[in-house]
């Protein structure tokens, strides 16, 4: 099932160049959006948003970190490595099993979502739509999506559920941000104030 599904989404791929560039973009789009967010909801007024961005960096060292330890046990050859695709970016033959794209954007979304953002349902669209064109350029199973998704909602999860522990480290961050605002020329301080 995983290769069917596989196929048919990948084989659009090659078909229609405008829908070639987007998925291409969208694919890799992750990293780029993701410090675009995070500084947005850092420099947001109050500290609401400011603990949503630090939980979703927790959120992302917790899960990619647990990816890189998925890759040192479980090889999982990517479609191109043992199939004929439609392969429209470069990419390495490392393990496909877990999506590191797919945990970047899912693991986002969902902090997004559990602390009741605004944003969460466009960034959820985002994730989805991120994960579906890492299959439909060619470099990752539908499983290897699903697994990002199910691994993002694990990490969330205990990020959200230990706060209590990480809550020191924040008031650390905090207090040093607001050293640093201090110590900046005036018309720039007015200018992160007015949004702080």
């Amino acid at each position: 099932m995983n290769y069917t599904i596989f196929k048919l989404i990948n084989g659009l791929a090659g078909n229609w160049p405008i829908l070639d560039n987007l998925m291409i973009f969208l694919s890799k789009s992750a990293i780029l959006i993701l410090i675009a967010l995070l500084c947005y909801l850092w420099f947001q007024k109050g500290n609401v948003r400011k603990y949503t961005a630090f939980y979703i960096v927790l959120t992302l060292i917790l899960a990619l970190g647990c990816n890189f330890i998925i890759h040192q046990f479980y090889y999982h050859a990517r479609p191109f490595v043992n199939h004929h695709v439609n392969k429209l970016i470069t990419h390495s033959s490392d393990s496909s099993f877990v999506s590191d794209h797919g945990t970047l954007v899912f693991s986002t979304a969902i902090i997004l979502l559990l602390r009741k953002n605004s944003l969460a349902k466009y960034v959820l669209a985002w994730a989805i739509l991120v994960g579906i064109s890492r299959i439909y350029v060619g470099v990752h199973y539908p499983f290897d999506i699903i697994g990002a998704f199910i691994l993002a909602a694990i990490s969330a999860t205990i990020v959200l559920k230990t706060t209590s522990f990480t809550e020191p480290l924040m008031k650390i961050l905090l207090r040093f941000y607001e050293i640093i605002i201090k110590k900046l020329p005036l018309n720039l301080r007015k200018k992160l104030i007015s949004n702080d």
